[in-house]
């Protein structure tokens, strides 16, 4: 057959004309921030300093591509550059190889089939071994040399054939002896006494056999060795005669627990052994303790443990009071709809906390949505369901200061779904402000007007401003007839949830137009705001904002329970922030946290969102921790002292105020932000305003009455005497109190 018959391809003649490049499209070079660039000067020797304990070089190109690919995260990025630069395994090698034909493929499995019949099924070898190998092992044993089946050494053919008979006559021989037809290969080699492989076979002495001996073989003479080269010895370096451990024996060696740790190169064997020995106090230290298989973990990159100065808190405070102004923190609280957030809006715009251009920007994205009138609710409710609905969610923080006090707002949400987060946020605040619709007082009275002024007093508040709302747009503008109509109506429901007369004042305001917000008010229709006496919000805040940090709690032990947890920045990767309930803390002091049981360290304190060396008993701060994972905290957790820790519990004592009527049952248990099932177990007995029993083991609890029952959580939490409790029950109020 011709060469022609055998083309199997159509030779093409090409043009040049036919062939093209494609165009090279230049890619947008990416642009990077101040902000980027400062990251990348920060962050790009921390990653380069990791490389180079693990002896490894990146480019800074490389590690600048990380840091942005992984968003600033120093520990992904140092991973992935470590995987990246580590030498590729075996199997990642054969991944990356071309495709073979089928031809090839017949070939290479022809090539191993022949070779396979001179190699020793290295499976076999441990079939019956009463270890277990992995996997992994026995497919790295591989023969020194081609295994060749034995054969007789010099002589002829007809030699070899009788001495082959006669090999099998004296195995027969034995086999008849000892009583057996058949031995395996295995059973062979278990027997005590039987025969081996090479061991001259028992003939017997016959006439024949005297008559024609047979002579003895000679050994083959072995080949002349050659003359080895002498080796070379380095000056002041001895060698090292030791063998390295073979596969096979590293395989004996190594137990089950082992065999998960990597396998040690021959490089790091090498240098382990040439590691001069350490002296202790003991005597030498193997120099195989080199040889740790134990590899750091490159989960976090960690940081620098911060120190603590030491400081004297309470003398510093102490000392400090002169200069300090008063602070309080306020809890909004309220019907829905009834301006709470329009109103803080106003207040933080008229103070100079919050920007007209940021007023600006909300008023025009309020517009948009047809909702202008909620641009100053807006500075309050961040969230974007929070806008888009007129809801508010969850309390929000903000902080705002004048000449003489300083403030923290916390918005708290009116609707009936979110009291918990309300309770959440009185739990933290030193008074009220309540906020009241001139307009809507009957709908407020009988929805969370009532049940927010009664929450107010279960967490300990005791003084409470009443702001009346709207009074610009009733029936006619700024009626001081509406205005003494609410207040009687409120001052009532005040008095009988137990705030005392003192403790209350009352101012008329407008959140829209900020008439008597932060400046006194303007016109002829609120001149009698004057005459009465009535101060603007912004004073009436002023004249209740006292003291909050006594003395006496700062000696007590740190308790602060976590109301929020998040990042804070890439350098704080896990912030907490909530109020110092009692005691003090300050940078570099060990925390503990429970019910977790775990300890984190204070890497540093902010206040008021400013950073400080150290915070007391009363103050609302966030604290930046290290040493510590996310998942050991939640909200609602108890962060306190090291040396006096709160202790978990599920079973609680409590002295109650009944709201609805209460049998044993299941309920909902509230202390500030923990929110824990729970149930009632056993209602102990009823109880008068002193304390003293009424009534034993009561089958019902009546609403205004004062018991003590026993309630037990779903799970443990740091609860300690004192504190205050409320139980719920239906998406209601059943009752409060405090744990005894």
């Amino acid at each position: 057959m011709g060469v022609a018959s055998m083309q199997r391809v159509k030779n093409v003649d090409y043009d040049e004309n036919d062939l093209y490049d494609e165009p090279d499209y230049d890619e947008p070079e990416e642009t990077y921030t101040d902000e980027d660039r400062n990251n990348f000067a920060t962050l790009t020797p921390v990653v380069r300093a990791e490389l180079e304990e693990a002896s490894l070089q990146a480019s800074d190109r490389e590690i600048e591509d990380a840091l942005w690919n992984y968003y600033w995260d120093v520990a992904k990025s140092v991973t992935y550059l470590k995987n990246s630069k580590k030498p590729k395994t075996q199997e990642q090698l054969v991944k990356k190889e071309k495709v073979k034909s089928k031809f090839d493929q017949a070939a290479e499995k022809s090539a191993q089939e022949s070779d396979s019949r001179n190699m020793i099924p290295y499976a076999s070898w441990f079939r019956d071994v009463p270890w277990i190998l992995p996997e992994d092992k026995l497919h790295s044993l591989v023969p020194a040399m081609p295994f060749q089946r034995p054969v007789l050494l010099g002589g002829s053919s007809k030699l070899a054939k009788l001495a082959e008979e006669r090999r099998k006559k004296a195995t027969a021989t034995s086999i008849r002896a000892n009583g057996n037809t058949s031995l395996s290969a295995l059973d062979r080699l278990t027997k005590t006494k039987a025969f081996t492989e090479n061991e001259k076979p028992v003939v017997e002495d016959t006439p024949e056999r005297r008559k024609y001996p047979i002579r003895s073989k000679r050994e083959p003479t072995p080949p002349p060795r050659e003359p080895t080269p002498p080796s070379v010895e380095r000056e002041g370096e001895k060698p090292d005669l030791r063998a390295l451990p073979t596969e096979f024996g590293y395989t004996l060696s190594t137990s089950l627990l082992d065999r998960d740790r990597p396998t040690l190169s021959t490089s790091d064997v090498l240098a382990a052994a040439k590691a001069p020995a350490k002296q202790t106090g003991n005597g030498l230290i193997k120099r195989t303790e080199s040889l740790s298989l134990d590899t750091p973990s490159l989960d976090r990159v960690q940081q620098a443990k911060v120190k603590s100065k030491g400081l004297d808190v309470p003398r510093l405070w102490e000392e400090e009071k002169a200069k300090r102004k008063a602070s309080a923190a306020f809890v909004v609280i309220g019907h829905v709809d009834h301006g709470k957030s329009t109103l803080m809006g106003r207040l933080l715009l008229d103070t100079g906390a919050v920007a007209q251009r940021d007023i600006d920007k909300y008023q025009k994205q309020a517009s948009e949505l047809g909702k202008t009138s909620f641009a100053l609710a807006w500075v309050m409710d961040t969230g974007t369901e929070e806008r888009e609905r007129g809801v508010t969610f969850d309390f929000a923080q903000h902080h705002f200061s004048t000449t003489s006090s300083d403030f923290t707002i916390l918005d708290a949400p009116g609707h009936r779904d979110f009291v918990p987060n309300m309770i959440g946020g009185a739990s933290m605040a030193d008074m009220a402000l309540l906020v009241v619709d001139a307009n809507q007082l009957d709908s407020g009275m009988k929805g969370q007007t009532k049940e927010h002024i009664m929450l107010a007093k279960a967490v300990g508040l005791k003084r409470i401003i009443v702001a009346v709302n709207k009074l610009d747009s009733t029936s006619q503008a700024w009626d001081q007839k509406e205005f003494t109509r609410v207040q009687a109506a409120v001052t009532k429901l005040l008095r009988e949830s137990g705030f005392a007369e003192d403790d209350i004042a009352f101012v008329p305001c407008s959140g829209l137009s900020g008439q008597n917000v932060a400046k006194k008010p303007s016109g002829e229709d609120t001149t009698w705001i004057g005459k009465a006496h009535l101060p603007p919000l912004l004073q009436a805040l002023e004249a209740f904002s006292t003291e909050s940090a006594q003395n006496v709690d700062l000696l007590r032990p740190l308790r602060m329970q976590v109301v929020d947890l998040f990042r804070g920045s890439i350098t704080n990767p896990l912030s907490v922030s909530g109020r110092i309930s009692s005691g003090h803390l300050q940078v570099g002091d060990v925390v503990y946290l429970q019910p977790a049981g775990e300890t984190a360290t204070v890497k540093a304190i902010e206040v008021s969102e400013e950073p400080k060396d150290f915070a007391v008993a009363g103050q609302i701060c966030t604290l930046h921790l290290q040493e510590i994972s996310s998942q050991h905290i939640k909200s609602g957790d108890m962060l306190c002292s090291q040396a006096d820790p709160v202790t978990v519990t599920k079973d609680l004592s409590l002295l109650i105020s009944v709201v609805d009527p209460l049998l044993p049952q299941p309920v909902d248990v509230h202390m500030g932000r923990l929110h824990l099932p729970g149930t009632i177990k056993q209602l102990v007995e009823t109880v008068d305003s002193n304390g003293e029993q009424l009534k034993r083991k009561p089958r019902v609890l009546k609403g205004g009455q004062r018991a003590r029952v026993k309630v037990s959580l779903d799970e443990g939490a740091a609860i300690e005497a004192g504190e205050r409790i409320v139980l719920r029950s239906g998406g209601a109020t059943a009752a409060y109190g405090t744990v005894e």
